[in-house]
């Protein structure tokens, strides 16, 4: 007879430092998948850093449910939100199209590699995720949990008008813009990293563990102002594109 006892909480440890805290009411089709394929994710994310500390995985049975997860508002994302503490999924049947298992892997490895980021950049006893432009934190993720952005990603990306606008998206604009913010935040973070590197990423998280912001921990890790290298690679990429 299958077992009626009540699902424990669960600890899972894989290589750079992830170690997740599965909730005990998670969904069982989201523990499973992570049980099944955390070794790949890990693999996914070690390129980008060791974690600081463990997360916490939990699922919501609603949209409502997952804003109050998140601990505060989210960034017009509804099937999944995440700190440097915990990461929180809708349950997969209430996500607005039903998600086959690598959809639910691909979130799992986006919003991983938001706790990854968040952690790294946190001075120590912080709450509290700290403050990234959209730019880089989601496409960060992207990056991250997908690969570097393919030709007409970054083309469709670059001919939009209004990157710049779209580099700092909030929770509002995002929830308009939709997959669009993914687009130019994964074709910046891409851009930036080409040019920067592995060395310039551990350099500016150092700087915001010590109590940096953002702003300031860009010029020195990277020795120019955020804003001049954005408004100088949106014109360029953009030339790229309206030549291509």
């Amino acid at each position: 007879m299958p077992s009626t006892d009540p699902p424990q909480a669960l600890h899972l440890r894989a290589s750079g430092g992830l170690n997740l805290q599965l909730a005990a009411e998670l969904h069982p089709r989201i523990r499973a998948l992570l049980e099944r394929e955390l070794d790949g994710i890990a693999a996914l994310l070690a390129p980008w850093g060791r974690f600081v500390g463990p997360v916490r995985v939990r699922s919501a049975e609603s949209v409502d449910a997952l804003r109050l997860l998140a601990g505060g508002p989210t960034d017009g994302v509804l099937h999944a939100a995440a700190t440097g503490e915990a990461i929180a999924l809708l349950a997969p049947e209430r996500w607005t199209t039903p998600p086959g298992d690598h959809e639910i892997v691909r979130v799992l490895a986006h919003e991983l590699a938001h706790a990854l980021l968040f952690q790294r950049c946190s001075p120590a006893g912080r709450q509290t995720p700290v403050a990234l432009p959209c730019w880089f934190r989601e496409g960060m993720a992207v990056v991250a949990s997908e690969g570097r952005p393919d030709g007409r990603r970054r083309i469709e990306a670059a001919a939009r008008p209004d990157w710049l606008a779209l580099a700092h998206a909030d929770a509002a604009a995002i929830a308009r813009a939709g997959l669009a913010v993914y687009d130019v935040a994964a074709t910046l973070f891409d851009a930036w990293f080409e040019r920067y590197g592995i060395r310039s990423l551990h350099a500016l998280a150092r700087e915001m563990r010590s109590g940096r912001s953002f702003a300031d921990a860009f010029m020195r890790a990277c020795g120019v102002d955020e804003s001049g290298w954005l408004a100088e690679t949106c014109a360029h990429l953009g030339a790229l594109a309206r030549d291509g």
